[in-house]
């Protein structure tokens, strides 16, 4: 018997849409309070399913429903149906008018500071009514984002030379950490240049910079000394320069950040030359979901950025030599 015949006829998307409203609220009575319908209607829907298909797709009790494996088998096939149905919407509205577009993304911090914003602005000032929604977080909160299609893109520093089975990796460029401190800090008139020389300064650290492989790391070890002990760990770019105003601490900031966000007056880059990390900050997408015209735009206007400040500097590149 076909598969249209045996489940395609009787598979409707109405159920699939009930079916991922009671994963998501966790019961059926919420399921059917947020699709303003009935509790037998959800029922209905689920028993249709589960009898199409032949499994059983989720563990009922008192204090909700959860999927059982077979449900997790249809919860992310069921997903990646509604986002391409949306996605096909949005492409069919963004051929007609780019402005009509909606893009996605998910950032870190740093970017969230400097790439992002400019590239945003640029491709607002082509299409003012493109709309854009980010999410900020932990490299593995924005990958997982972007599994679950909940963002488009993602810009990431890549966590590996393979992206593995589920993303494609666009690489944009390869940033340099700079030293930086407040004006009237102690620091603020060094003329040394090595590092060992800060080493027991009070410093701010991101805890990717103070990860294995990372140019910190690398640098200190060079100049001889450990990594410093009077230490403050934080991803938040904004808490850094926020604590730099003390006048009490150094930190660190890519050069990408430097260069492209606005520069407090106060802020002063020592005379300190890491090497670039070695892993690029990338575009991230979804493999084998084809990418949406508004991501496309998005990762072209990000090269366009990224070459003119790499203009007296093309290690930036990647590629480069």
């Amino acid at each position: 018997m076909e598969w249209t015949d045996r489940i395609g006829r009787r598979l409707s998307p109405r159920d699939l849409h009930v079916f991922l409203a009671v994963i998501e609220e966790g019961s059926m009575a919420k399921a059917a309070a947020r699709l303003a319908v009935s509790r037998p209607v959800v029922s209905r829907a689920i028993s249709d399913l589960e009898q199409a298909l032949g499994v059983r797709l989720l563990d009922r009790a008192p204090e909700g429903v959860a999927p059982t494996r077979y449900g997790e088998a249809l919860l992310h096939r069921a997903r990646a149906v509604f986002d391409e149905l949306r996605q096909g919407v949005e492409d069919l509205a963004t051929l007609a008018d780019p402005n009509a577009a909606t893009l996605r993304i998910g950032s870190s911090p740093v970017n969230e500071a400097g790439l992002l914003p400019k590239v945003i602005e640029r491709l607002s000032l082509r299409y003012p009514r493109m709309r854009f929604v980010t999410l900020t977080g932990t490299v593995a909160t924005r990958m997982d984002a972007l599994r679950d299609r909940r963002v488009d893109l993602a810009l990431a520093r890549a966590h590996a030379e393979d992206p593995g089975p589920d993303f494609v990796f666009e690489p944009l460029m390869h940033e340099r950490l700079l030293v930086v401190t407040a004006e009237g800090s102690p620091w603020a008139g060094w003329g040394g240049r090595s590092l060992a020389e800060l080493a027991d300064a009070a410093w701010i650290i991101a805890q990717p910079e103070m990860a294995e492989g990372s140019p910190v790391g690398a640098a200190f070890a060079a100049a001889g000394a450990a990594l410093p002990q009077r230490l403050i760990v934080s991803d938040s770019l904004s808490f850094r320069l926020s604590m730099l105003q003390a006048r009490q601490h150094l930190t660190f900031m890519p050069d990408s950040a430097v260069l492209l966000a606005p520069r407090p007056p106060w802020l002063r880059v020592l005379p300190v030359e890491l090497p670039r990390w070695r892993l690029p900050v990338v575009v991230a997408t979804l493999r084998h979901r084809r990418p949406t015209t508004a991501t496309e735009l998005f990762i072209a206007e990000a090269h366009a950025v990224i070459r003119e400040i790499a203009a007296q500097d093309p290690s930036m590149l990647p590629g480069y030599g």
